[in-house]
């Protein structure tokens, strides 16, 4: 959620302005903001007020602390501006779940704005709109999503419940955290940030199920591309160069195989491979999913760079043997059972087809270069759908402040099977 955040920060600044539509923050606009918000952080660290802690730790818990005074302000403006005449004003929902956010209650934040969009209206709240922007997952279009339904993908049916047991990963450690991360990291110091699995997560025929169905429909895209020297490995939604992508969702099949595995297989991988900040794989949350394709003759490698995620992970599509170079490269890192005066040295994680390579956001990370051949991956960008301060379940500040929302809340709200589990 530390995406929201940021933006968050950055509209609540802006908010007395007009609220004419504004293009959305791009990832390098992001990663600034980052810098700035913890910048702004430490200097404003003296100032700032204690965290409220819950009585009993876990997502979830029943028992939990009072509401600090900070939240039951947040309760009290909640329930004047769903009485008051600015109701209609997406500024100032704007300006709530910013304050929400600040606090940490991320969840509440994002489900703040959901409420004043079904109050102002997607064409009066387009403010609201921008701001929850891809936060919300955006499923196929309909003739999209007819053709998949018809397709036998494989691994459909498949319920069979993940095993770590039966998984390898290998770990790897930073010697310190980035200066410039955000609050709320449970890795300050980078011990065990990186996991690097040995065996398949996913098995190798759903991947190359996967690669020639994004090859079919992409394959005039990427002629496209390549017509033009000058237009090699662009991508026009980050202007910047970037290698060849896909959206799952436009291929048929590929979201609802992508939703089904990240059930079945990912969410509860991740969850296993970080418990004491996963409190539970129904709080895991995926921005839209692409495929990249890394092309010695075309874009070859990505800069080395940090995501303003809680997670990211890529999975890798296609045998090594297809392709020389290419993986993840993380400057600065060991085995995470090293000896103590073992030096850190960069390191390339190259898993093979049906393996992941998975590490906190924040931590330094670039594409190797790829020298033969082509190799397809899909990265995937993890948030947690949390309320950090305090652990309580989403939507707490919204039934107390007496607000409800009407249409299902998340980033996944397409999706049925990865709602979360209500008790």
């Amino acid at each position: 959620m530390r995406l929201l955040l940021l933006y968050l920060t950055l509209q609540s600044l802006e908010a007395l302005q007009p609220w004419c539509a504004r293009a959305a923050c791009t990832h390098s606009r992001a990663c600034a903001l980052t810098m700035m918000a913890a910048k702004a952080k430490t200097k404003n660290k003296k100032g700032s007020t204690q965290k409220a802690k819950p009585v009993a730790k876990g997502f979830g818990a029943v028992k939990v602390a009072p509401l600090s005074p900070e939240l039951k302000a947040l309760v009290r403006d909640g329930k004047k501006l769903a009485r008051g005449e600015e109701a209609s004003d997406p500024r100032r929902w704007l300006q709530l779940a910013a304050a929400a956010a600040e606090l940490e209650e991320y969840a509440e934040a994002r489900m703040i704005m959901e409420v004043g969009l079904e109050t102002c209206g997607e064409e009066g709240g387009q403010l609201l709109v921008q701001a929850i922007g891809q936060m919300r997952r955006v499923g196929p279009s309909a003739e999209v999503a007819a053709a998949g339904s018809a397709l036998d993908w494989p691994g459909k049916g498949d319920e069979t419940p993940y095993d770590p047991t039966s998984m390898r990963f290998k770990r790897y450690s930073a010697p310190a955290w980035p200066a410039d991360c955000p609050r709320g990291t449970r890795y300050p110091t980078g011990e065990g940030a990186i996991a690097v699995s040995e065996t398949p997560v996913l098995p190798t025929d759903e991947c190359a199920w996967v690669v020639e169905q994004a090859e079919r429909t992409a394959r005039e895209i990427w002629l496209s591309d390549h017509a033009d020297s000058s237009n090699i490995g662009t991508d026009k939604i980050w202007a910047k160069g970037f290698p060849d992508r896909l959206w799952l969702r436009e291929v048929p099949g590929l979201v609802e195989w992508f939703e089904h595995r990240l059930r079945t297989r990912l969410f509860p991988m991740l969850h296993s491979l970080y418990p004491e900040a996963i409190p539970s794989a129904d709080v895991l949350r995926c921005h839209d999913a692409f495929i990249s394709r890394y092309d010695a003759d075309g874009m070859a490698s990505l800069e080395v760079h940090q995501d303003t995620t809680d997670f990211t992970f890529t999975i890798a599509l296609n045998p090594s043997s297809d392709y020389d170079g290419g993986g993840t490269v993380f400057p600065n890192v060991r085995p995470a059972d090293a000896p103590a005066d073992e030096p850190f040295r960069d390191m390339v994680a190259a898993p093979d087809c049906g393996c992941v390579a998975s590490f906190c956001g924040r931590l330094h990370h670039g594409g190797n270069a790829i020298t033969r051949g082509t190799r397809y991956i899909i990265p995937l960008f993890i948030y947690l759908d949390r309320n950090k301060l305090t652990d309580r379940q989403r939507g707490y500040l919204l039934s107390e402040a007496g607000l409800t929302l009407q249409a299902p809340a998340g980033l996944d709200v397409h999706s049925e099977l990865l709602q979360p589990q209500r008790g």
